[in-house]
């Protein structure tokens, strides 16, 4: 509240001043320009809604069975499978020099 009372009386005295329309294009060209380098310089972080119960919900079953009819699902599928290492599998290392 006591921003907004502060930027209407800053306003105030702008009209309230005998600007041409070349001062006021001045004006707002070097705040746009100052806003502009601000916003660069640190971007604007938008605080994420937070769902509810029900609407978290709601999106995970609108997803749901989505890849059921595609095509490439099967592809997906297949390509997990052939990725997936049996339980016996034993890791080895790599070395990139070997020893002579």
């Amino acid at each position: 509240m006591d921003l907004t009372i502060s930027m209407n009386t800053v306003l105030n005295f702008l009209h309230s001043m005998a600007l041409s329309t070349n001062n006021k294009r001045w004006l707002a060209d070097h705040l746009y320009e100052e806003v502009r380098a601000e916003e660069k310089a640190a971007p604007i972080v938008r605080s994420k809604k937070k769902l509810t119960e029900k609407e978290k919900d709601e999106l995970f079953f609108s997803v749901a069975g989505a890849w059921k009819d595609d095509p490439i699902g099967d592809e997906v599928l297949e390509a997990i499978r052939i990725g997936r290492q049996p339980a016996s599998y034993e890791r080895k290392l790599a070395y990139f020099e070997e020893d002579e």
